[in-house]
């Protein structure tokens, strides 16, 4: 049953990735991501904003980390109907059985190409906006800074799910909020700096103005 139910979620990815195009195409958006002025860096975002985030990248070739398990077989088929790249494995660092030291590589050696990641900091699984410390590792070792963004719409549907997944409705307007990059220095502390994402992407979810200049000093 539970195969039956995965190969028919895959056949439908299609016909859901064009109607999040035709969805993408109604919305009035306050403004959008320059992403050639983010091009290269570690984009952060919460798993249940995932759709909304994902909506301002379409057909820009970013890198998306998806689990390397069955149930990421949809994810990546999805992500790459709306024009993404998709990286299987993990950010969990030392846990080669998860796939986290090969996700890590992968992300680091595309990161030194030039190339923009994107990563649901609480997934696959939650807690809610709990981040995960794979991210910060990650910037860390490639010394990339990581940009928290977080998308909101005066229409759509807030799922019952641990990760508050939200659906956009065609013709919402959407607000973008973008934090100040963080960057992440080699003799800093991995917790302090998980805290500190944390911290910005719930200002973010919560509207407070927190966007800054790329051009910030690195601290």
């Amino acid at each position: 049953m539970k195969k039956l139910k995965h190969n028919t979620s895959l056949l439908l990815v299609p016909f859901v990735a064009f109607l999040i195009r035709l969805i993408h195409k109604t919305i009035r958006w306050d403004k959008r991501i320059d992403y050639e002025l983010y091009k290269g860096k570690i984009i952060a975002l919460l798993h249940g904003n995932a759709l909304g985030v994902a909506m301002l990248g379409i057909d820009r070739g970013i890198y998306a980390l998806v689990s390397r398990f069955r149930d990421g077989d949809i994810a990546e088929k999805f992500l790459l109907s709306l024009g993404y790249r998709v990286i299987r494995g993990s950010t969990e660092e030392g846990k080669p059985q998860k796939g986290g030291s090969v996700g890590l590589l992968k992300l680091l050696k595309v990161l030194k190409e030039g190339q923009t990641v994107a990563i649901t900091v609480d997934g696959p699984k939650g807690p809610y906006g709990k981040v995960k410390p794979g991210i910060i590792l990650l910037a860390q070792k490639s010394g990339i800074p990581i940009i928290p963004v977080y998308v909101s719409f005066d229409w759509s549907i807030k799922l019952n799910t641990w990760d508050k997944f939200t659906l956009p409705l065609p013709f919402s307007r959407a607000k973008v909020r973008i934090g100040h990059p963080i960057w992440v220095l080699p003799e800093d502390s991995v917790e302090v700096k998980r805290e500190e994402l944390e911290e910005v992407l719930s200002s973010l979810s919560l509207g407070k103005p927190l966007e800054k200049s790329l051009e910030r000093t690195k601290s």
